[in-house]
């Protein structure tokens, strides 16, 4: 199954204006076999996520990306409705996630950090500083595939997930129509809920890719490639 685990709607992330409905359908059509909504700092009633699950006979999957003390993850596993008022440190989320069952993913785990020359090329010791600092070491896996990260932080997050020996995952990091079924996670197995997700993340069958990683079709860019082209205006001789 090709599912995409990070993604933003305007029924819960203040920077997105996607409608829920839209999202799930331009992901059907765009050839994903599953969504994840995973709104900052907010978990879904998993009513509301059951209600689109059948509206839509499509796969959805409730998650949240919660803000912490050393950056953004996303988490699977939490009950809704939940809305973080003061945002948690990672300890304090691990152990709710924990509790629950649940797994937590770094997102982006590089975006902000390639600040220094060095960087693209870190040291030894600058790799132990930043899994020592950043305390990688306590989620279940990376997010490598992020439809927002240029080739540079994919190919540094792919080295983290080496060194940690963890699952990688993908995501759009959806919050406009165009961005959705950039990215996405390739998993063995049938997806209904989030518990297949979470397991399927516990026993490493699922990996993060995209379109050109896979050799796959992208039907969303042909799409969207029309449609900017009939947008275009029209010279003054025409």
């Amino acid at each position: 199954m090709l599912i995409d685990l990070h993604n933003h709607t305007g029924w819960g992330s203040g920077d997105s204006h996607l409608d829920p409905s839209e999202l799930i359908e331009r992901a059907r059509r765009w050839g994903l076999d599953g969504i994840a909504i995973t709104e900052h700092n907010q978990v879904w009633d998993p009513e509301k996520i059951e209600a689109l699950r059948r509206r839509h006979n499509f796969p959805v999957i409730g998650g949240a990306e919660v803000d912490t003390d050393i950056g953004h993850v996303l988490v699977f596993g939490l009950q809704g409705p939940r809305r973080w008022l003061r945002l948690p440190s990672l300890e304090e989320l691990r152990s709710l996630v924990d509790e629950a069952g649940g797994v937590i993913i770094a997102a982006h785990p590089f975006r902000g950090l390639l600040t220094a020359a060095s960087s693209s090329h870190p040291s030894e010791d600058e790799w132990s500083q930043l899994i020592s600092h950043h305390r990688w070491n306590m989620v279940d896996a990376v997010e490598v595939y992020n439809g927002l990260a240029g080739s540079q932080q994919r190919g540094l997050a792919a080295e983290l997930a080496r060194r940690l020996d963890l699952p990688t995952t993908g995501g759009s990091d959806t919050h406009r129509f165009m961005d959705v079924a950039t990215s996405f996670t390739i998993v063995d197995g049938e997806l209904r809920d989030e518990r297949d997700l979470m397991a399927a993340i516990k026993a490493r069958r699922c990996r993060g890719g995209d379109w050109a990683s896979e050799g796959l079709v992208d039907k969303r860019r042909k799409e969207l490639i029309g449609a900017t082209s009939r947008w275009a205006p029209m010279s003054s001789k025409e």
